[in-house]
Parts: C-alpha cells; sequence; structure tokens
C-alpha cells in the first residue's frame, strides 16, 4: 500500500509541476503579448499621432514627426476614401486613397510647379491623366502607366521629365 501512495504521490507531484509549468508559461506569454502591444503603440506614436478625429476608421487628420500630414477618410488605420496629403517637402496630393495608397481619381502638385491630374493606382500614375510642366508651362494630356507616359499608337512608355521625384 505504501508503494502505492508513494506512487500516487509521486504522479500527483509530477503532475503539479507540469500544471505549474503551463500556468507559468501562459503567463509569460501573456505579459510578452502586453509588453508587445505597449511597445508597438508607443513607437507609433512616436513616429506620430492623430490629433483630430478617428485615425482608425471614420474621418481624422494624422501628422508625422516628420512633418506630413494627412486629412481624410480612415479605414483599418489606413487612409482609404478621400483625403489630401501634404508632405513637409511642399508636395501636395488631393483624391482617393485605397489601403494607404494613391488610388482612383486625383490631382499631385509638386513643390517646384509641376502637376498630375488624372487616375492613380498604387502610388503611381495609371490611366488617363494630364501633366503639367510648370517651369515650361507644357502640358500633356493622354495615357500613363506605371508612372510613364504611353502613348496608344505604339504601346512604347518614356520616363516622365524631372520633377516627378
Amino acid at each position: 500500500m505504501k508503494k502505492i501512495l508513494s506512487l500516487f504521490e509521486t504522479n500527483m507531484s509530477n503532475a503539479c509541476i507540469k500544471s505549474n509549468q503551463y500556468l507559468l508559461k501562459k503567463t509569460l506569454m501573456k505579459y510578452f503579448t502586453i509588453t508587445l502591444v505597449f511597445l508597438t503603440a508607443f513607437t507609433l506614436n512616436i513616429n506620430g499621432q492623430c490629433v483630430d478625429g478617428n485615425c482608425h476608421k471614420g474621418h481624422g487628420t494624422f501628422e508625422w514627426e516628420s512633418g506630413d500630414t494627412y486629412i481624410g477618410s480612415w479605414v483599418n488605420g489606413l487612409p482609404d476614401g478621400n483625403g489630401k496629403f501634404i508632405w513637409a517637402n511642399g508636395d501636395k496630393y488631393n483624391g482617393n486613397f485605397e489601403e494607404g495608397k494613391l488610388s482612383g481619381r486625383g490631382t499631385y502638385k509638386w513643390k517646384n510647379g509641376n502637376s498630375y491630374t488624372g487616375q492613380w493606382k498604387n502610388n503611381q500614375m495609371n490611366g488617363r491623366g494630364t501633366f503639367y510642366w510648370g517651369a515650361d508651362g507644357a502640358t500633356y494630356e493622354g495615357f500613363f502607366q506605371d508612372d510613364k507616359i504611353t502613348t496608344t499608337e505604339t504601346d512604347d512608355s518614356q520616363d516622365v521629365p524631372e520633377g516627378k521625384d
């Protein structure tokens, strides 16, 4: 009988140790997750902050430490819908966004006086649009693909001259 009790106590002791190890791992994982979430949120706040409205889902204004500002619609914490982005260097975009990228119809004005009004896809000029070179006063109206002028007759592309970058 003593052997059975001894064996039972040993098994119970091992079970308690395993149970405690499980609880310890679970608790450590909980604290690790909370710490990770806190650090992520802190890092995001260092880089910028929502200064007005709802910058997760709704309409709001977000300012980055770099001086860049976005005013407009937000979905899942990203610019999505109609909005205005103003870069610290003086460039401006007013138009549609999709998942944080210039997408749909919009106007981009560079600080050097150049501008593009037309279709955007994945942050690039794509589709019908008008590019204006401020220094020359020249205008091109037509099709663009991947930030390049596309001639519909030959489908050849040309880089957009200085000022796009």
